[in-house]
């Protein structure tokens, strides 16, 4: 077995990316060791009775505990990782069902309506008719398109027309990509706005109103929305730790939209982004997630 100190395996495909940097900048402040998996470059290996991972053909010391941050492009070699270490007993911040329930809207959706959340009105398309009869059900135009997965308001379509929703339908469908259409959720706000809590370790470390820029739909940062902070209600902050706790999630983004008849949870993102919530809030949210990787591993800071 390799001997090495304590440390915490942070499993991204983008080394030199600003969430990366927060995070060495975090352990440093912590004063723990940590390293880095690429997913594309993690060979799985199993000898004997021994299970290893190897990094540029390298053998690594199996780590106190790991902190996922996976995307696009890199879910299934991540979750492979993620099978490995779980299998082994060693403590992940979030586990591999909670991140492939958050990756998958419907299902994440099944889940909130289950823990008593709302939800957007939201149905299933596989065929035209199932999306003549979509459009009775779901109040439009306009009416929100969507892929079952997606990041950073990427597979998300605001659509106005039926022509158009039609096409768009038809176009995924010969991708072989089934879609879900929702309603276009108004809040009580002017503008197009949302609020993102972040939830670690099953305490809500803040929240902000992310709010769309003229001429958007999505209030993501990436594509151009303006955070500000906002102080959440007891009720607002157990919305936020439901939501979490219904996917299964230890580190989690709540995005909801605040309406006349009450809160609608939109979704829980199991890899936030936390650039703009730590721009508005001054809370240093890098911090925090590794606190909890190092508390769950066992790591003294």
């Amino acid at each position: 077995m390799l001997k090495v100190k304590p440390y915490i395996l942070l499993i991204t495909s983008r080394p030199q990316s600003w969430t990366t940097l927060r995070f060495r900048a975090a352990a440093k402040s912590l004063g723990v060791s940590l390293r880095l998996a690429d997913p594309w470059e993690a060979m799985l290996e199993l000898s004997g009775d021994e299970m290893w991972v190897r990094i540029g053909g390298r053998k690594i010391p199996p780590p106190a505990s790991v902190l996922p941050r996976l995307g696009p492009g890199n879910y299934a070699n991540g979750l492979a990782l993620l099978d490995h270490f779980e299998t082994q007993g060693i403590p992940v911040c979030n586990s591999r069902e909670a991140i492939s329930t958050a990756r998958d809207t419907i299902r994440t959706l099944f889940y909130l309506h289950k823990a008593g959340l709302r939800v957007p009105r939201t149905v299933r398309l596989i065929s035209m008719r199932d999306l003549k009869v979509g459009q009775k059900i779901i109040p439009g135009p306009p009416w929100i398109m969507k892929t079952f997965t997606g990041a950073m308001g990427i597979g998300t379509m605001l659509v106005r027309e039926v022509d158009q929703l039609e096409a768009l339908a038809a176009t995924l469908w010969a991708l072989k990509q089934p879609v879900l259409l929702q309603e276009f959720v108004r809040g009580v706000e002017d503008g197009i706005s949302d609020i993102r809590a972040l939830v670690v370790g099953g305490k809500v470390l803040g929240a902000i109103r992310r709010i769309a820029p003229p001429g958007e739909y999505r209030t993501n940062v990436h594509q151009g929305g303006v955070p500000q902070q906002v102080k959440l209600s007891k009720a607002d902050e157990k919305i936020a730790l439901q939501a979490a706790k219904a996917v299964g999630l230890n580190i989690a983004g709540v995005d909801w939209i605040v309406t006349k008849e009450g809160p609608v949870v939109l979704e829980v993102n199991a890899t936030p982004g936390f650039r703009g919530f730590e721009s508005a809030t001054g809370i240093d949210a890098a911090l925090a997630m590794l606190s909890f990787a190092a508390h769950i591993g066992k790591i003294k800071v």
